[in-house]
């Protein structure tokens, strides 16, 4: 019998392979950082085919750390970074272009004039997200209207688009599976939630032709094998699903009510909502959980892109912190933040307010203001910013979170982890692996083979620590009122500096 599922977990700064044996346990990984292009302030970027050859390389390295060969490997799951759109030459299998990246803004204003027309309203309630620059769609429209190697490839038929788990899984088939999963089509701002299809008449408004786009398959399911020689013998594809979806599942979020919150680059708070499809009237997208056998699982999301990147951005921008393990000692060597308020909206705001053109900003420095009072206030800001989501979640819901679940790098910071229950007024649960958008990836692969039942799934994940609330109402409701002032004044800057 087969021992094994590897998981390729394709992150926004680097991919990641690693294997999980039948306890749920990771016996063997590896991580490479790939290259991120910043061209302008508007614009991120990645080589698709730098990801592709270096998912090989983590694959073929966990697996020789190890000495686990592919005959052991019972399925393969994939789990990537949402939204970012790829086109390719099916003929040559070349992209085009680099990669669009889910934090690329460069159509804010053209997805502004839409939103002021019939469309914005439309393609929000068809889709589930409001309209905004994370939309493949709007990605799809730019590259056809600004590199002409793509609409001419269109015109003959050559091309082809998909996010990175379609681009991955076509390459590793031979190019055999053109194919996504329903959780990553949900984020694409390309699927018409209620028709459960591709969107087409919106498509069609953008001019951007639903024919080079992907069959979409359940996030349980078959994708294909593994072509013979890239690890000697086909290893069947079962799994592929969205990033947080999968952080979602494997936190045990799998009914309706229950909550996670996954601190990575952005941080991404999600509550399932069930089978009954709900579009969200406070500012949060509503997006296909997962598909499993002929059921759709939904659930509603608010996102902040910039949580854990504002970090990174200490590290390398303002470079206040050598790595950032030391955030969370610097955050607290100090008792506050000396009332400095940092909002991180180093690429605008998300939920609920969807303000592309809100800018990061400081406020309250004095002569008195050291590192540590801005790194303080940094992490304090990323939890701030998640009050503000867990509001809307809430309003929309009329349900009160008592618990939340929280998985992703940042999580490991007890500051953060503990300033989340102080705020938000919740428990938090943080399990003893923070990996969890992987083990959602291993889970849906096995649940397909019979590798796992759900029963099997019911304590994958151990709780290494609880942080519960220890602080006074009053504070808190004094805390956030200074916060929504500062966030208001970010609001709409760059309109306000150029008027």
């Amino acid at each position: 019998m087969k021992k094994y599922i590897l998981v390729i977990d394709e992150g926004t700064t680097g991919t990641r392979a690693l294997i999980f044996d039948k306890r749920f346990a990771i016996v063997s990984q590896s991580y490479m950082e790939f290259t991120q292009y910043t061209p302008a302030e508007d614009k991120v970027e990645h080589d698709a085919m730098e990801i592709y050859e270096k998912t090989i390389q983590v694959c073929r390295q966990a697996m020789e750390s190890a000495s686990i060969p592919a005959e052991e490997i019972e399925s393969i799951g994939i789990t990537t970074q949402r939204a970012t759109c790829v086109v390719w030459n099916k003929i040559t299998g070349q992209p085009f272009y680099n990669a669009i990246v889910w934090q690329d803004v460069r159509t804010t204003e053209e997805c502004q004039k839409i939103n002021e027309t019939e469309w914005g309203e439309k393609a929000r309630t068809h889709t589930g997200w409001t309209l905004a620059p994370v939309y493949t769609s709007m990605m799809m429209k730019w590259y056809i209207e600004n590199v002409p190697a793509i609409s001419e490839a269109i015109a003959r038929g050559d091309a082809l688009m998909g996010t990175i788990d379609t681009w991955l899984i076509w390459n590793l088939t031979g190019r055999q599976t053109h194919a996504i999963s329903y959780s990553n089509a949900s984020v694409t701002g390309s699927y018409d939630l209620i028709n459960d299809e591709w969107y087409t008449e919106f498509l069609d408004y953008l001019g951007v032709p639903v024919s080079i786009y992907p069959t979409v398959v359940n996030d349980s399911g078959d994708y294909g094998c593994t072509y013979p020689n890239l690890f000697g013998i086909p290893i069947p594809i079962n799994g592929a699903i969205a990033d947080q979806h999968a952080a979602l599942f494997a936190q045990g979020c799998r009914n309706a009510g229950s909550a996670k919150i996954t601190n990575g680059t952005g941080s991404f708070l999600d509550i399932n909502i069930g089978s009954k499809l709900i579009f969200s009237n406070e500012g949060l997208n509503t997006l296909i959980a997962w598909k499993i056998g002929d059921k759709i699982t939904y659930a509603l999301e608010g996102y902040e892109s910039v949580t854990g990147s504002a970090v990174q951005w200490l590290r390398d921008g303002i470079e206040v912190i050598e790595d950032a393990a030391q955030s969370e000692t610097m955050a607290n060597s100090v008792e506050n933040s000396n009332g400095v308020i940092f909002v991180p909206a180093l690429s605008g705001l998300s939920a609920p307010f969807h303000d592309s053109s809100a800018r990061g900003t400081l406020f309250g420095i004095t002569r008195g203001t050291t590192t540590a009072h801005i790194v303080r206030a940094t992490l304090e800001g990323i939890v701030y910013r998640m009050k503000d989501i867990l509001n809307a979640i809430e309003l929309e819901s009329k349900v009160k979170l008592n618990q939340i679940r929280i998985d992703g790098g940042l999580s490991k910071n007890n500051f953060v982890a503990q300033r989340m229950a102080d705020m938000l007024d919740v428990e938090v649960l943080r399990p003893a692996s923070v990996e969890a958008t992987a083990l959602g990836a291993a889970q849906m692969a096995g649940l397909y083979t019979g590798f796992w039942t759900e029963a099997d799934l019911q304590n994958a994940m151990a709780v290494d620590k609880i942080f519960v609330p220890d602080m006074s109402s009053a504070d808190r409701e004094d805390r956030y009122k200074i916060w929504t002032d500062r966030v208001r004044r970010c609001l709409n800057m760059i309109q306000r500096n150029e008027g």
